[in-house]
C-alpha cells in the first residue's frame, strides 16, 4: 500500500513539474536567471542554471532564500524541497527541485508575483553563495 502511494505521488510531482514548462528553444533574456535552454530544450526557460554546483549547497541557498520570502521549506527528496506559504488566506505549495543542472518549481495555482520573488531570491542567495567561494 505504501509503495503505491509513493509510486502515485512521484507520478504527480513529476506531471506537476512538467506542467507549464515549454519546449521553445531560445534563450532567457536574463543571463543571470534564466536556464540556457539551447543546452537542453527539456527545462523550463524560466528555470535556473546553477552549472555543477552540488545539490547540498543548492539546496541550502533554496532553503535560505525560500525562508527569507516567507515560505516554509521542507525537505522533499534528496534534490527537492517543498515551499509553502498563505497567499490570500489559503495555503499553497511548490516543489522546488534540481535535476540536470538546474532549478525549477511547479507552478500550481499560485501567483506568478510570488513565483518571480521567490525565483529572484533563490538567484540572490546563490550569487551570494558564489560570493564566499
Amino acid at each position: 500500500m505504501n509503495k503505491v502511494i509513493s509510486v502515485a505521488a512521484i507520478s504527480i510531482v513529476a506531471a506537476m513539474l512538467t506542467t507549464g514548462c515549454s519546449v521553445k528553444s531560445s534563450v532567457s533574456s536574463d543571463a543571470n536567471m534564466g536556464a540556457h535552454v539551447n543546452e537542453d530544450a527539456g527545462i523550463c526557460k524560466t528555470a535556473i542554471y546553477i552549472g555543477h554546483l552540488d545539490s547540498k549547497s543548492a539546496l541550502e541557498a533554496i532553503g535560505k532564500a525560500g525562508k527569507k520570502e516567507g515560505w516554509r521549506m521542507t525537505e522533499f527528496k534528496s534534490n527537492a524541497l517543498i515551499a509553502e506559504k498563505v497567499i490570500d488566506g489559503t495555503m499553497r505549495s511548490t516543489t522546488v527541485s534540481i535535476a540536470k543542472e538546474h532549478i525549477t518549481c511547479s507552478k500550481d495555482n499560485i501567483p506568478q508575483s510570488e513565483l518571480d520573488a521567490l525565483r529572484a531570491a533563490i538567484v540572490k542567495e546563490l550569487q551570494h553563495g558564489k560570493e564566499k567561494h
